[in-house]
Parts: C-alpha cells; structure tokens; sequence
C-alpha cells in the first residue's frame, strides 16, 4: 500500500471514530434529556435515536470494510484481506448497507412528517406522536432487513472489495434482481427528499411573507418546525453526495477502472466520510439546540441553559426562517 493510502486510510479511520464519539454522546444526552431531567424540550428523541444507532453500528462496519485491507495485509501479506471477505466481508457488507439504507428512508419519514405539519397542523401530533414514531421507524428497519436477507442468502451475494472500491457480487457480473432495483432508482430517494424539503423551505418563506393570513404559533415552535425541515433536506443531501459518486462508477466503470488504485480509494472515502459524518453535521454544526445539549452533556456550560420564556406571535410576523 502506498504511502498516499496509507495515509488517507489513517485520516478517515481518525476522522470517523471521531464521528462515532459524537454519536455516542449525542445518544447519552438525548436519553438523559428526556429519562432522567425534568425538561420539557422537544427533541425529535426517536429520529435521533434511530439515526444515532444505526450510526454508530454502521461506522464500526465501516471500520472493517476500510481498514480490513491494511489490517488484512499486514498479518498475512498473501491471503490476510481475503481471509477475512471470506470469514465475515459478507456480514459486515449487509451490517454497513443495512445502516445506510435505514439512514435513507427514516430521512424519508422526516420528510413525511414535516409535510403532514405543514399541510395539516392539527392532525399531525396525532399522527406522529413518539409511540407511533417508534412503530413506523421499526417497520422501516424491518421491511429493510428482509429485502437485504433475501439477495444475502442467494446466490448473488454482495461483498465488498476495498481494494477495488466496490461491491461484488458473488454472481458477477450478475446480481440479484433487488440488488439491481436498488442500485437504479435508491438515488432518486434522497433527490425526492431534498426536492420536497427545499419547496416546503421555499413554500414557509413565501406565506410568511406575503399571506396575510395570521396564525398564532409560538416562536420557540416556529423555529423548531424550521430547523427539522432543515435537517431533513441536510440529511437528503448528505446521502445524495454518496449516491451521485456510485450513479457515476455504474456509468462509466471502465473510466473508474482505469484511474489509480490511491484515486478510486480515497474517491470512496470521501464519499463514505459524507455519510459517517452525517450525524455530526446535521445535530452539531446545523442544529442550535442539539449542539447545546451535547456541551451541556459533556459539561461545557452554553447560555441556552438560561430559562427563556416562550413568545407566541404570528406567523406573518416570522419574515424569515432562524
């Protein structure tokens, strides 16, 4: 392995466990929040917990997926990588998709959930309360776990290959049909979601703006409805830089055949880091109140701890989303 792998190989595996470190803390503050404080915050706790847990299961089989290669060729320079795909690459290729895709459609119902709110505001907390949150998230995972057993257990299992940058499929250069459906339309998922987030963003700016129809809402829940919806088209698009990078090695795989091996590898881990990171730059660097509620958890005293009591104003005061 050349030293530019090498190298680049270190900084994502740094990088990621870094991410990872956030996950488990953001996991740790929103449980204490919300089972052993009196506050009364609304912090979305069953999309963060759903997306912190896969997250943090995820990244640790994306620890083996990447840095199996070196690790691999360092005990056994001949056979090490491939000992391993053949011990458990199969297991942790379905542990990492599964992750992903449970990433992609809760991002969906987020997307659902924000567009019940906006189109029936009434109805909606009824619809979406935590119980039933809970219920349509574990549905999801569900129904994605037996769509991934069944190519798993056939005959055109997927494997990935890091030193290829790809996954095989046991069957190559066939695969499995639901594979196929898969890598053909999952792009248009998250292009949806950010398509919907992004007028639903653009719809809130208008009618505040020039509808003169007021309804009164309280500031703290305008701005949190705002700040979901931001978050929702944030994860969409995250997901997106993944998605568009495999729609073009599907498109043209002789071109991305032919780059260099420290090309085609540090080209997927910058996609692959999109993804991991995801968590930290949704809940830390985009999202105000998560971000104090992990300083406050790790003991960095922030001034939203102030009490604040909430203003109820109308909605064609708000001349632009906070």
């Amino acid at each position: 392995m050349s030293w530019v792998l090498t190298i680049s190989q270190i900084t994502f595996t740094i990088l990621t466990t870094m991410c990872t470190v956030f996950d488990i803390v953001l996991l740790l503050s929103v449980i204490k929040q919300r089972f052993f404080t009196s506050s009364t915050s609304k912090t979305p706790f069953v999309y963060i917990t759903a997306m912190t847990l896969s997250g943090i299961i995820g990244k640790f089989a994306d620890f083996f997926m990447v840095d199996a290669w070196p690790i691999g060729d360092l005990i056994d320079p001949v056979n090490g990588y491939e000992n391993y795909r053949k011990l458990i690459g199969k297991q942790i290729t379905l542990i990492a998709t599964y992750c992903y895709l449970i990433a992609i459609f809760l991002n969906c119902l987020m997307t659902c959930h924000r567009v019940s709110i906006l189109c029936s505001p009434a109805k909606a907390p009824q619809w979406f309360t935590d119980i039933k949150l809970a219920l349509y998230s574990m549905s999801i995972m569900l129904i994605l776990f037996v769509v991934l057993l069944i190519p798993y257990y056939s005959e055109c299992s997927l494997n990935f290959n890091a030193r290829a940058s790809f996954h095989e499929a046991a069957c190559a250069p066939k695969r499995h049909q639901l594979t196929l459906i898969q890598n053909q339309y999952l792009i248009w998922v998250p292009v949806s979601a950010v398509t919907v987030n992004v007028s639903m963003i653009l719809y809130i700016k208008f009618s505040r703006k020039f509808i003169k129809k007021p309804i009164s809402l309280s500031l703290t829940t305008i701005k949190r409805e705002n700040e979901m919806i931001r978050q929702a088209c944030f994860i969409a698009t995250e997901i997106s830089i993944f998605e568009v990078g495999y729609l073009f090695m599907r498109l043209y795989p002789d071109e991305f055949e032919s780059l260099p091996q420290e090309v085609q590898t540090i080209t997927y881990l910058v996609r692959l880091f999109a993804f991991c990171s995801l968590n930290f730059f949704v809940y830390f660097v985009e999202t105000k109140s998560t971000r104090n509620l992990v300083l406050n958890y790790i003991g960095w005293r922030t001034n939203s701890t102030k009490l604040v009591t909430p203003t109820i104003v109308s909605i064609t005061q708000v001349k632009r989303i906070s």
